[in-house]
């Protein structure tokens, strides 16, 4: 009676690793990854679905037999036969998939090979048999597992080793897990493939069906970290389509803003081709006068236009750069020049005189200021009031920017920092504006914290550690 009861846990445990398996594969979103293999594991899992209902039959008919003590009937050795027969079928092709794209070159061979065996394995069970109705059962089985099984355990476990270099360019664990998985595989073929079931391995009278169960909890064990890979792999597409779009906010922000920057641009350029005019004529009229004024005020004006081109460069720029000791009060400046001569549509109360030095990338600050005021100014009527106050609280710098526009509404507070989230009409922005300072923010170990009211108007808080040097 132990005995029996053992076996039952042995393939209740067997069938429980082939059935987590499955559910570990199906559970997992691979259809943003650009690895091959992710095509073919599909079929990895319906082999384990069906194997672990084999399993689960298995000990379904034990129990069954401890407690009614009837034979199998025929039909229920076709079941049996049948589950077997399908899963390491699946088994099999699974193994021809990803030994062919692990090895390109040797898909008509792999597909022969497939041909050969199930053609083997299909003559075998229907070749006369010439021993007892009872002994045809086991031995069919067995031959499945001689011509089907241990060849596809053979060409999946080698597969899953190839392939773990392709999986090395996405993550090295994912590689190495794959390599493990793919080992786990051989191991679990040769229990299945070379060892009858109900054999009895060791002194201890352990039944092969217990080291097949720990061969398939060992490919579970590196199947579930090398899932990961597709995590680590479905990650990098997001940062990478966000940084995109990112880029895609920052240019339709400087496109709004391109006119006025060719403006306060143009300005000082024609004031200094006009003194350059007047300064030749004066020249040519009076050689020996002083002309120191004309020159500084030309001096003045490239300074101008030389400073706003500048500032222009640094938010446009994408490049990587080192935390600076930075004077918050001079980024809020370049900032406010970027703006050109829109702002002057609004009223702008600037105090800056508590502001202190902060650790900081500037040009990345001055894109977060860059998106804030241009999100005031969108949701403030013309003339209206948008005030940047700068302050120091202990050991914080706090930078305020407030409007007198529509506000928000309490409903979309919460969500005015998610991705793609806005309340501008189609074609007025990407959403992403808020997103990008939040995460500017957090690269600086800062805080973004927003309160508004509808129609009262919204103010934006920016919170930074002070400077290494405070």
């Amino acid at each position: 009676m132990e005995k029996e009861l053992y076996i039952i846990a042995v393939y209740l445990f067997y069938g429980g690793a082939f059935f987590a398996i499955g559910v570990s594969i199906t559970s997992r979103d691979t259809s943003m990854s650009k690895l091959g293999i992710a095509r073919f594991l599909w079929i990895f899992a319906l082999f384990a679905y069906i194997h672990g209902s084999h399993e689960w039959y298995e000990m379904f008919l034990k129990i069954n037999n401890l407690y009614v003590a009837s034979d199998p009937t025929i039909a229920t050795n076709i079941i049996k036969l049948g589950l077997v027969f399908v899963s390491f079928l699946l088994f099999l092709f699974f193994g021809v998939c990803v030994f062919g794209i692990a090895r390109p070159g040797y898909g008509t061979w792999l597909g022969i090979l497939f041909t050969v065996l199930v053609g083997a394995a299909v003559f075998s069970l229907l070749f006369p048999w010439k021993g007892s109705a009872a002994g045809y059962f086991p031995w069919a089985e067995f031959r499945i597992r001689n011509l089907i099984a241990l060849p596809a355990a053979l060409l999946s476990g080698t597969g899953f080793i190839l392939y773990s270099h392709a999986v090395q360019v996405v993550s090295r664990k994912g590689a190495l897990n794959f390599t493990g998985a793919g080992l786990s595989v051989i191991v679990y073929g040769i229990f299945t493939g070379l060892i009858p079931s109900g054999t009895y391995i060791s002194s201890y009278h352990l039944p092969v069906e217990l080291f097949r169960g720990l061969s398939a909890l060992f490919i579970l064990h590196f199947m579930m970290r090398a899932l990961h890979t597709f995590d680590e792999e479905r990650k990098a597409v997001i940062e990478d389509r966000l940084d995109r779009f990112a880029q895609s906010e920052k240019l339709s922000a400087l496109g709004r803003l391109a006119a006025g920057v060719a403006h306060e641009i143009n300005n000082p350029l024609a004031n200094m081709s006009l003194n350059l005019e007047l300064l030749k004529k004066e020249l040519q009229q009076d050689p020996d006068h002083s002309h120191q004024s004309r020159i500084e005020t030309m001096e003045r004006n490239l300074e101008r236009a030389s400073r706003t081109a500048q500032e222009l460069l640094h938010v446009s720029s994408e490049r990587d750069s080192e935390m600076v000791e930075t004077v918050l009060g001079s980024v809020v400046e370049g900032a406010l020049n970027l703006l050109g001569p829109r702002k002057r549509e609004y009223d702008f109360a600037v105090n800056l005189d508590g502001t202190e030095t902060i650790l900081a990338i500037p040009w990345k600050i001055e894109e977060a200021l860059l998106n804030i005021l241009i999100n005031s100014m969108d949701a403030t009527p013309l003339g209206g009031r948008i005030s940047v106050t700068g302050k120091k609280e202990k050991n914080r710098v706090l930078l305020e920017i407030a409007d007198t526009g529509i506000g928000i509404d309490p409903e979309n507070i919460a969500r005015v920092m998610e991705p793609f989230f806005t309340t501008k009409e189609v074609g007025q922005g990407t959403g992403l504006g808020l997103s990008i300072c939040y995460g500017i923010m957090e690269l600086h170990n800062g805080q973004i914290t927003i309160q508004s009211e509808p129609d009262k108007g919204t103010v934006v808080s920016l919170s930074f550690p002070l400077g290494e040097n405070r």
